[in-house]
């Protein structure tokens, strides 16, 4: 709540022509602690050659409150991830703070995903960004000349605005593409997906929260 209250944003990020590998979690990991906002991130030109989960993974929950926008990724290889390429989870990332944003506005808003130039090698799951809450959807995901090899595709949930295209991967059982509560383009022929189970509801704490209390 303190970082929600305060509101000094982390924003203006470049990471560029960098190479990772992580064995403890993600090479580029955004949230779960996102209460202040996140926005503006650009990555590009990296090689991500190793993470115990996916390379990139931007995760949050209800509580934090905030939003996670304007995140652009471009001209990325990716290899040797135990989980996957990228993964977008906004429902149960992270401990709960002792006092949450509560309602709507606890619901991080996330704007403007835009992810290009992705060559991936044996990932386990291409995207797995079925994790997004109803009532606060996805606006604006792109994702736009992936090539390489995964086990497993694409997996949305609950987007607008969406733009896929120019995906080129092989090696991968059941559908390239899932979805459930998304619009958008080159969504054509996806499989139906089940409806992520959504936590309970953040109330309004019975005091107030005041800053440093």
């Amino acid at each position: 709540m303190e970082g929600n209250t305060i509101g000094i944003p982390c924003e203006d990020v470049r990471i560029s022509n960098c190479t990772f590998n992580d064995a403890v979690w993600a090479c580029i990991g955004i949230g779960s602690e996102t209460s202040a906002g996140v926005r503006n991130v650009l990555v590009e030109h990296c090689k991500c050659l190793g993470a115990r989960t996916h390379a990139i993974y931007i995760k949050s929950r209800p509580g934090r409150g905030a939003f996670i926008e304007d995140i652009t990724m471009n001209d990325l290889e990716v290899s040797n991830t135990k989980l996957g390429f990228l993964r977008i989870n906004i429902l149960n990332s992270g401990l709960q703070d002792p006092a949450p944003v509560p309602g709507l506005d606890g619901i991080p808003t996330i704007r403007n995903y835009k992810f290009s130039n992705i060559r991936v090698t044996d990932v386990p799951v291409l995207v797995q960004a079925n994790e997004i809450h109803p009532d606060k959807p996805l606006d604006g995901f792109t994702l736009t000349n992936v090539t390489g090899t995964c086990q497993k595709g694409i997996l949305l949930a609950n987007m607008k605005n969406v733009h896929l295209s120019n995906i080129k991967v092989t090696g991968f059982t059941g559908p390239l593409l899932s979805t459930y509560n998304v619009t958008g383009t080159g969504l054509t022929g996806a499989a139906p997906l089940d409806a992520p189970k959504v936590p309970d509801a953040v109330a309004a704490p019975a005091k107030p929260y005041v800053l440093g209390s």
